[in-house]
């Protein structure tokens, strides 16, 4: 039979372990000492960690949509058939076709 660990006990272990990591000790250290299984300690822990996660909105700037550039397609002899090339990008094809 599993027994529930209630929040405030998880939420207490896991501040305890918090110090405790900083102080340079290891999960499995810290897992003996609140005679809990590693797993399961550092599971709270990333629980514990989400959950007090803030989400942080920032500015942005949102710039217009640049115009679309015309799309060229280029038939090569064999009838291979590439679509939606730039200029630049169907000249440099041509020069390595010819």
């Amino acid at each position: 039979m599993r027994l529930r660990v209630p929040r405030e006990v998880r939420d207490e272990v896991c501040r305890y372990a918090v110090r405790r990591r900083k102080a340079g000790a290891a999960w499995a250290l810290i897992a003996r000492e609140t005679g809990l299984d590693v797993r399961k300690l550092q599971r709270w822990n990333t629980r514990a960690r989400r959950s007090s996660a803030v989400a942080v909105l920032r500015p942005v700037e949102v710039l217009p949509a640049p115009e679309p550039a015309e799309a060229l397609t280029v038939i090569a002899p064999s009838g291979v058939r590439i679509e939606g090339l730039g200029l630049e990008q169907a000249a440099r094809l041509l020069r390595l076709l010819a």
